[in-house]
């Protein structure tokens, strides 16, 4: 697996593709494999009310998170420990091989399995959710501000009716699914107790939309989106407005429509999309020539409050051979630890590696030891990069916590702690 898989359901750049992936992972980060557990197998078409603060039974409530390696039912997960750092993960029984790799005799090919999602905490215990059947497509979009619910996209090529989208209650297992509008990509959960989902269409370039929707797949609201809209999204931490890409910065909009701010980035990358939260206040966004759009861009730190804002990286032209981007097609999403501050670069063909990011903004490829190629990293986790990647020569994708400091990693889920291979993962997020 040299390229970690991001979103194949579209037909877009790689980097463009993982720019996608950065935005959609902006809030939270989720991974899922789910375990054989009744209540986790079952589906629900009726929307669950979670509470601010997702609780266990106390009576089954665990003092401490499960030690590395270490599997423990989800009745016994520690609610109130539940945060930033946490991670969400997709776990195959399968594992993944390279293209012209010989799988061994009867070795179980990725759709012929169900996936896991797991709840993994920071030391690498892990407590089984739900699973998805073989032949599954659903992949994460969102992990919701309370940590109750994850969300997923399950992908039907071909289908008349559309695409389907899957909430996830993360206290008990149980899968909530609806529909989204043919050509639509769910961009997140509008609210932070994962009540309603934000959906829109990017196809039609001329009349983009965006729409918010209950878990039973029923409109609450279409924005009224203008022709500057960049078809992406990106809801404040409590849920009261939306951030919006858009040809001349940023834009601001209520939760009830009502046209906000227009946050505008200095020069002439002009065009900009929302990846993340980089503060509670700050948003991380990548920014593009609107007149010219090409593969350069460039990574902006832009306050909603409409203060200036601060270029993170320098102009990347997108073409491999810039001086201090030499391999660096793009620079998708960042991440600031007390070790440095780390960028997700795409390179050639959309291999992701992890760069650091130099004092002028550039970037130099971080070379980890038995990690040949550094895959996609998903967020932080205290000190820590959390990342998928190929470990140890093995096949599979591994779940990783990243020392930058030490240049040394820790596998926390996936062929050196319990076989298979992890698919995706999501990251609850801090800020930065």
């Amino acid at each position: 697996m040299n390229h970690i898989h991001i979103r194949g359901h579209r037909s877009r750049s790689p980097r463009r593709n993982a720019l996608r992936a950065g935005a959609w992972r902006s809030q939270v980060g989720v991974i899922a494999l789910a375990a054989a557990l009744a209540a986790g197998c079952s589906s629900s078409t009726a929307a669950h009310s979670p509470s601010q603060s997702p609780a266990a039974p106390s009576s089954t409530v665990v003092a401490e998170p499960a030690a590395h390696g270490v599997e423990a039912p989800i009745e016994t997960i520690p609610w109130s420990q539940v945060g930033p750092g946490w991670m969400l993960a997709l776990w195959s029984p399968a594992t993944g091989h390279r293209p012209g790799e010989t799988p061994a005799p009867n070795e179980p090919t990725p759709d012929k399995v169900a996936r896991t999602l797991y709840l993994v905490d920071p030391a690498g215990g892990r407590y089984p959710i739900t699973t998805f059947p073989a032949g599954s497509t659903a992949w994460f979009v969102d992990w919701s501000g309370d940590r109750s619910h994850a969300l997923f996209h399950e992908i039907k090529p071909g289908s008349a009716s559309g695409d389907t989208a899957i909430s996830v209650d993360l206290r008990n297992g149980k899968q909530t699914t609806f529909p989204v509008i043919k050509g639509g990509d769910p961009f997140g959960y509008a609210r932070p107790d994962g009540t309603a989902v934000l959906t829109a269409v990017g196809r039609d370039r001329d009349r983009p939309w965006l729409e918010r929707v209950d878990l039973a797949g029923n409109k609450e609201l279409r924005y009224p989106v203008g022709p500057d809209y960049k078809q992406a999204a990106l809801p404040t931490p409590d849920g009261s407005q939306v951030v919006l890409g858009s040809s001349k910065g940023l834009a601001l909009m209520a939760d009830d429509g009502t046209p906000g701010k227009t946050l505008r980035v200095p020069g002439q990358l002009t065009a900009c999309t929302p990846v993340r939260w980089w503060t509670a206040t700050v948003v991380l966004a990548h920014c593009e020539d609107a007149a010219n759009i090409s593969t350069t861009g460039q990574l902006w730190q832009v306050p909603i409050d409409g203060s200036r804002p601060t270029a993170l990286t320098a102009v990347n032209s997108g073409q491999g051979d810039d001086p201090g981007f030499v391999g660096d097609f793009g620079d998708v999403d960042a991440w600031q630890l007390p070790s440095g501050t780390f960028v997700q670069s795409v390179g050639a063909r959309g291999a992701l590696f992890l760069s650091r990011l130099t004092p002028d903004g550039h970037t130099t490829r971080v070379n980890m030891p038995g990690v040949p190629n550094s895959g996609r990293v998903n967020g932080v986790s205290g000190d820590k990069l959390v990342l998928l990647a190929k470990a140890g020569g093995g096949p599979g994708g591994s779940l990783l916590a990243y020392d930058p400091a030490a240049n040394t990693y820790t596998s926390l889920l996936g062929p050196n702690v319990n076989g298979g291979s992890v698919a995706e993962a999501i990251v609850f997020p801090g800020q930065k």
